[in-house]
């Protein structure tokens, strides 16, 4: 039910993975000898750069230079931890009329969600529920997690969600669900709510 980041994680681990790869390209190109010849590199035994490069980093531009790249390194690697803290992120108020001037509506995301999880909460083998909304009415998120005993049927449930949980909160917001991200537990716990099925038959001794 909280929000990640794991948009950012697949890019940045997308990025490395190509800075990897490049690397272990060079690597297998320079111990297979073609490196130097592409590259043009001198001769063994012979500088790459001639000269003495202390001077050069003595400089105090040189030395801002590798400071400003120090620290923007590590306040790139600060903000790639702070966005590892899942976040529930849950949105603002709805706005639902669409004229301002006959008057304004205004829901609060809560209601929609706990009406959705009464309803879910009634369905047979859900033990619980919990949902959230997020983005705007007209570009609504809905976060669902819905948890249920082993006895359930996962497949009845999904086409329960997809029939008439979920058109009854678009219908509600009149607007589609842009994203809809459903998580489904199973518990040891029994079902405190909905429909109970007593089962008859005939005992064969």
């Amino acid at each position: 039910m909280r929000q990640t980041a794991g948009t950012l994680n697949r890019t940045l681990l997308a990025i490395l993975g190509i800075l990897v790869l490049a690397a272990g390209l060079a690597l297998l190109l320079q111990a297979s000898g073609i490196l130097p010849t592409l590259a043009n590199t001198p001769p063994a035994g012979r500088k790459v750069v001639s000269g003495d490069l202390h001077p050069f980093f003595s400089q105090p531009s040189a030395v801002s230079v590798l400071l400003v790249i120090g620290v923007l390194t590590a306040v790139l690697a600060l903000v790639w931890i702070i966005a590892q803290i899942p976040r529930k992120n849950p949105a603002d108020a709805y706005r639902l009329d669409d004229d301002g001037a006959q008057g304004r509506t205004i829901c609060d995301p809560s209601v929609l969600a706990t009406a959705v999880e009464n309803q879910v909460n009634t369905l047979p083998g859900v033990v619980g529920s919990s949902a959230m909304l997020r983005g705007t009415a007209e570009e609504p998120d809905l976060t669902l997690k819905v948890t249920v005993n082993d006895r359930a049927d996962v497949r009845e449930l999904l086409r329960h969600l997809e029939s008439s949980t979920l058109p009854d909160l678009s219908a509600a917001l009149e607007a589609p669900l842009q994203r809809r991200r459903l998580q489904i537990d199973v518990s040891g716990r029994t079902q405190s709510t909905g429909i109970v099925a007593h089962s008859t038959g005939v005992v064969l001794k």
